[in-house]
This record gives structure tokens, sequence and C-alpha cells, in this order.
């Protein structure tokens, strides 16, 4: 409940600043760039139909579907801002065009998206640091550490992206799907391919999860999914373009590398250590 109005209070005040798309997340969650993972399974709305499948890789082998241009967009503002205004062609698909039109209905300024769980099995040392800008150390950046993930074929319940300036005024619903009438579909499951972008969860390692306990920490790891079923995610930490840099990288290009240093490695490592100060005072306690 205490969500629910934390949620819906910020959200008001967003709308009265006029603020428009924010996400909706856990600090251990990310929003990303929603690329094709040619490791994806048959296309969610296409059940038992492969001329529907067929239909959909089309777009994506011929290059006219939108998510085979999200690596023209150095940040989500941007790609967002693209297709604002967009409309889809008359006659096509929206689930096959070139544009994403979700970010323009009046009707609908919450987009549920799919979320998929990354678990703290290590990426190798070297692998992670390898296209990442001297002064920062890979194993700081959970997006570069960890790479294995839930198959795309196999969403947890999706988290929200809400154009707050267009959000209404009631009481949120719950976390993942704010809205029953505002946000798309009909639940909080979602057609990923249909989307532009995704949202990761993170475990993390044991060092920054101890707190909340082993059995937990096992459980979000959830064993089988770490020595079976796992999927390498290289399109997270490789941002897709011609250079081939990180998305670290990219960033650094944006901000400057000082700048970059203060807002991710800095913060990072002064929570680490504020962590490790209230894991020794309940030690101690005990």
């Amino acid at each position: 409940h205490h969500q629910k109005v934390f949620y819906t209070q910020c959200l008001r005040t967003l709308k009265t600043e006029n603020r428009t798309w924010t996400t909706m997340i856990d600090t251990d969650e990310y929003l990303a760039f929603n690329y094709y993972d040619p490791l994806e399974r048959g296309v969610t709305w296409c059940v038992d139909n492969a001329t529907c499948d067929e239909e959909y890789l089309d777009t994506i082998r011929g290059g006219t579907h939108f998510r085979t241009k999200l690596n023209q967009s150095a940040t989500a503002a941007e790609y967002i801002a693209k297709n604002v205004g967009q409309k889809v062609p008359s006659g096509v698909n929206p689930r096959l065009s070139s544009v994403d039109d979700k970010f323009d209905n009046p009707d609908e300024p919450c987009i549920v998206l799919s979320r998929y769980l990354f678990v703290s099995k290590e990426s190798d040392k070297e692998g992670i640091q390898r296209g990442v800008d001297e002064g920062f150390n890979a194993t700081n950046f959970n997006t570069l550490r960890f790479r294995h993930r839930s198959s795309l074929a196999v969403a947890q319940v999706g988290k929200c992206i809400v154009d707050a300036s267009r959000s209404p005024s009631n009481l949120v619903k719950g976390p993942h799907r704010l809205y029953k009438k505002e946000c798309t579909g009909g639940n909080a499951h979602v057609h990923n391919a249909a989307m532009s972008f995704r949202v990761h969860h993170y475990v993390g390692s044991w060092e920054s999860f101890r707190l909340r306990g082993e059995k937990l920490f096992k459980e979000r790891n959830k064993l089988d999914l770490v020595h079976h079923s796992a999927v390498v995610d290289n399109t997270t930490p490789q941002y897709s373009s011609p250079e081939n840099l990180t998305w670290l990288s990219q960033f650094v290009k944006l901000v400057g590398k000082e700048k970059a240093l203060d807002l991710t490695q800095r913060i990072r490592l002064h929570e680490v250590w504020e962590l490790e100060k209230n894991f020794l005072k309940l030690k101690f306690k005990e």
C-alpha cells in the first residue's frame, strides 16, 4: 500500500511539473533497448502459426522493423522523441511497423514493458573489461559484470514507463501495471517482440544482497537458471554502433570522463562502503 501511495503522489508531482516519460522501476532494475536476440523463440502472439512468425522475422531480417533501428539513438529519450508524433502507415500491423507509435497514444500514456532477470553468475573479468575506458572498473557495474539472463521468451511480470504529463490522478493500482485502463495490454504480461524497450532486473552480487538474506538470494538466482538455461546477453554491455563501444564508453562520450565517473563508479563505491558499514553494525549487534 505504501508503494502505491508513493507512486501516486510522485506521478502527481511530476504531472504538475509537466514532466513526461518516466520509468517506474526499482533501483536494481534498468531500462534497456529491446535489441532483437537471435535466440528469441516464436513470437508470443503467433501461437502455433509459422506464417505469422515468418512475417515478423521478415521485418527483422529486412531491417524495416522499429527494433532494428534502436541503435540509431544514443539515449532512450532521443529515441522516444523521434517516435512521438509518428503514425503507423495505413494498413500496416503496428507490431510489424517501422515506427513505434505507442509513445503518442492519448488513451494509453502508460506502457507496460517486459522484465527479465539477470542472475549472479559472474562473467569473465577480462571479457567484461573489454571496451571499457581507462579508469573504470567493469566489476562496479552490474550491467557489465552480470550477463546471464532469462530467455526473452520467459519474461517476468512487467514494469511501466509512463508519460507523467498525461497520467491520471487516481491511485496507482500496483507496481507492475499502474492503471487498469490507461496502460497498454490487458495485464502485466507483455508481447516483448512488439516493444522498443525492456526492463532488466539484476540480482547483483552476494555482497550487495546479503542484508536481505541467503534464502532470498538463492530464490532470486534460481539455480537451475544459473547452470542450465541462462542466456548470455551481449546487447546490453555492447552498444550496437559501428564503433562497437560499451554503453559506458558511449556515456563517457556524451558527458565527459570526470562527470561520468562522478555519476557512476564513484557513487557506486560510496554505496558499497555504506552497505559494508551497515552490515558490520548488524554483525556486531549479534
